[in-house]
Protein backbone atom coordinates (compact mmCIF):
# COMPACT_ATOMS: atom_id res chain seq x y z
CA UNK A 1 0.00 0.00 0.00
CA UNK A 2 1.22 3.67 -0.51
CA UNK A 3 2.18 5.66 2.49
CA UNK A 4 -0.45 8.03 1.78
CA UNK A 5 -3.35 5.56 2.11
CA UNK A 6 -4.63 6.40 -1.16
CA UNK A 7 -6.17 3.47 -3.31
CA UNK A 8 -7.10 3.50 -6.75
CA UNK A 9 -9.64 1.05 -8.00
CA UNK A 10 -9.44 -0.57 -11.47
CA UNK A 11 -11.97 -1.97 -14.30
CA UNK A 12 -11.87 -5.30 -15.71
CA UNK A 13 -9.96 -3.95 -18.28
CA UNK A 14 -7.28 -2.24 -15.87
CA UNK A 15 -7.82 1.53 -16.25
CA UNK A 16 -8.16 3.18 -13.28
CA UNK A 17 -11.97 4.12 -12.25
CA UNK A 18 -11.26 7.52 -11.43
CA UNK A 19 -10.03 10.07 -14.55
CA UNK A 20 -6.46 9.92 -14.33
CA UNK A 21 -6.39 12.46 -17.27
CA UNK A 22 -8.13 15.81 -18.86
CA UNK A 23 -8.75 17.12 -22.44
CA UNK A 24 -10.51 20.13 -23.35
CA UNK A 25 -12.99 20.30 -26.15
CA UNK A 26 -13.40 23.79 -27.17
CA UNK A 27 -17.02 25.25 -28.27
CA UNK A 28 -17.78 25.38 -32.23
CA UNK A 29 -17.25 22.84 -35.01
CA UNK A 30 -14.25 20.70 -34.26
CA UNK A 31 -12.74 17.38 -33.96
CA UNK A 32 -10.78 16.42 -30.69
CA UNK A 33 -8.72 13.35 -30.47
CA UNK A 34 -8.66 12.93 -26.63
CA UNK A 35 -7.26 9.12 -26.48
CA UNK A 36 -5.71 7.32 -29.18
CA UNK A 37 -5.72 3.78 -27.38
CA UNK A 38 -7.94 1.81 -25.21
CA UNK A 39 -9.09 3.30 -22.09
CA UNK A 40 -11.89 4.25 -19.72
CA UNK A 41 -14.18 7.74 -19.94
CA UNK A 42 -14.81 8.84 -16.85
CA UNK A 43 -16.61 12.14 -16.40
CA UNK A 44 -17.06 15.46 -18.53
CA UNK A 45 -17.79 19.08 -17.36
CA UNK A 46 -19.83 21.26 -19.17
CA UNK A 47 -17.70 25.27 -19.52
CA UNK A 48 -19.55 26.32 -22.14
CA UNK A 49 -23.16 26.20 -22.51
CA UNK A 50 -23.75 26.38 -26.31
CA UNK A 51 -27.46 26.47 -28.21
CA UNK A 52 -30.38 23.70 -26.80
CA UNK A 53 -29.68 22.04 -29.87
CA UNK A 54 -26.58 21.58 -30.74
CA UNK A 55 -24.69 18.68 -29.22
CA UNK A 56 -20.91 17.21 -29.03
CA UNK A 57 -20.76 13.46 -29.50
CA UNK A 58 -18.28 11.28 -28.15
CA UNK A 59 -16.84 8.05 -30.29
CA UNK A 60 -14.93 5.38 -29.33
CA UNK A 61 -12.53 5.63 -32.10
CA UNK A 62 -8.44 6.83 -31.77
CA UNK A 63 -8.74 9.30 -34.64
CA UNK A 64 -12.28 10.24 -36.23
CA UNK A 65 -15.68 11.02 -35.54
CA UNK A 66 -17.63 7.63 -36.40
CA UNK A 67 -18.17 3.87 -34.62
CA UNK A 68 -19.40 3.74 -31.52
CA UNK A 69 -21.44 6.81 -29.52
CA UNK A 70 -20.25 6.76 -26.22
CA UNK A 71 -22.05 9.88 -25.23
CA UNK A 72 -23.94 13.19 -26.34
CA UNK A 73 -22.80 15.63 -24.68
CA UNK A 74 -25.95 18.43 -24.62
CA UNK A 75 -25.82 22.46 -25.97
CA UNK A 76 -27.49 24.33 -23.99
CA UNK A 77 -26.73 22.36 -20.37
CA UNK A 78 -26.05 24.21 -16.91
CA UNK A 79 -22.25 25.14 -17.22
CA UNK A 80 -20.66 23.28 -14.52
CA UNK A 81 -22.82 20.70 -14.81
CA UNK A 82 -20.95 16.96 -14.58
CA UNK A 83 -21.81 14.23 -16.50
CA UNK A 84 -20.78 11.09 -15.12
CA UNK A 85 -20.03 8.61 -18.10
CA UNK A 86 -18.31 5.59 -16.67
CA UNK A 87 -17.45 3.80 -19.71
CA UNK A 88 -14.75 1.75 -21.33
CA UNK A 89 -13.39 2.99 -24.61
CA UNK A 90 -12.13 0.09 -26.74
CA UNK A 91 -10.40 1.85 -29.38
CA UNK A 92 -9.81 5.62 -28.04
CA UNK A 93 -11.80 8.41 -27.70
CA UNK A 94 -12.28 11.72 -29.70
CA UNK A 95 -15.54 14.20 -29.38
CA UNK A 96 -16.63 15.97 -32.57
CA UNK A 97 -18.33 19.65 -31.68
CA UNK A 98 -20.86 21.23 -34.14
CA UNK A 99 -20.67 25.17 -34.63
CA UNK A 100 -23.03 26.73 -31.82
CA UNK A 101 -21.71 23.42 -29.40
CA UNK A 102 -21.04 23.03 -25.97
CA UNK A 103 -17.65 23.58 -24.78
CA UNK A 104 -16.18 20.81 -21.83
CA UNK A 105 -13.47 19.22 -19.89
CA UNK A 106 -13.38 15.17 -20.71
CA UNK A 107 -11.94 13.06 -17.74
CA UNK A 108 -10.63 9.69 -18.87
CA UNK A 109 -7.88 7.16 -18.11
Amino acid sequence: MAKNGEITLYDDNGYPEAAAFTAPVAAGAGTTVIKESAGRLCRAVVTTAGTASDNAIIYDNPSAGSGTVLAVIPGGGEVGAIIVLDLPAENGVTAVNVASGPAFTVGYS
